[in-house]
């Protein structure tokens, strides 16, 4: 049976002196990278834990063969989003977006190797998911604020981009079984990317996508707005609100449900996000993040 395996913890000493694990992602390749703040840069206005910018932060990356850290200096983009891109660079996003008289407001920031900025983007309003792709390509699903907002991206719902922010791909009419309302989450499996969402109308859904051009493909979601997902071939493995663990097999075009179990692991579950790459799904409890096969 696949049973959740911890990858890393944010150390004890750390969490004493004050330092704080705010955003996190894994990468194309299986990297999991953490955004670490101190606790004196964080409040909770309305009773959402915010990030006061700009703020110092440090991103650190574990891999198997170990684990580094790099300063990000002067932070200004609140991280409610955070991915890798190719050579080393990472893309920080914040969920909203305005829009200013002169344009939209550059609501994302790719960070270089060295922990320093170097290109400012507009990725839409409202994002619920965010993931790239061993290409580079920058997938999101958005909310209803965003479909129904005035940025051209945001209103298809599902989109994907270059690090450039320039469109790669958008859903064609009569593409998709029905128009996107909220987004979910999105996970990547070979060249594909999977986006779980539901439309204005019932039921949910999971849509592949191959950036080569091929026709989305859409099944019925198996899971009730999960909070994350991974696919790997016939077989996929789903993370719900309630800390279980959906375990589904792809027979005759229809996910079935194979297994449940629930979370016995130390820590509140992170409702927020978790990533699936290659049929491996990540998630977070406290301040332990853990691995599942699908």
């Amino acid at each position: 049976m696949n049973e959740p395996v911890e990858v890393w913890r944010l150390p004890e000493q750390e969490f004493r002196a004050g330092r704080r694990a705010f955003g996190w992602t894994v990468g194309p390749g299986g990297e999991l990278v953490v955004l670490v703040v101190s606790d004196e840069n964080l409040s909770e206005p309305h009773g959402w834990m915010r990030l006061d910018l700009p703020c110092d932060a440090e991103l650190v990356t574990v891999t198997p063969e170990g684990e580094w850290r790099m300063p990000l200096r002067g932070v200004g983009v609140h991280p409610d989003h955070l991915v890798l891109l190719p050579g080393g660079r990472t893309l920080v996003a914040c969920a909203g977006a305005e829009e200013e008289p002169d344009g939209w407001e550059r609501n994302a920031v790719v960070y270089g190797p060295d922990g320093t900025p170097k290109r400012e983007l507009t990725l839409g309003h409202d994002i619920q998911a965010l993931v790239t792709d061993r290409a580079g390509l920058i997938w999101l699903v958005y909310g209803d604020e965003g479909v129904y907002g005035g940025h051209f991206a945001s209103q298809t719902g599902l989109h994907g981009m270059d690090a450039a922010g320039r469109t790669v791909w958008s859903p064609q009419r009569g593409e998709l079984p029905a128009y996107p309302l909220e987004g979910l989450a999105a996970a990547t499996e070979g060249r594909a990317v999977w986006l779980a969402w539901y439309p204005d109308t019932k039921g949910s859904f999971l849509t592949r996508i191959d950036p080569s051009g091929a026709a989305a493909l859409s099944l019925p979601l198996p899971a009730r707005e999960p909070v994350g997902f991974a696919v790997g071939g016939e077989r996929a493995v789903f993370l719900l609100r309630s800390a279980g663990l959906t375990w589904c097999e792809l027979v005759g075009g229809v996910w079935k449900e194979r297994r449940r179990a629930g979370l016995r692991l130390p820590g509140e579950l992170d409702r927020t996000r978790a990533y699936g790459r290659d049929g491996v799904l990540w998630f977070r409890m406290g301040n332990g993040w853990y691995r599942v096969a699908a």
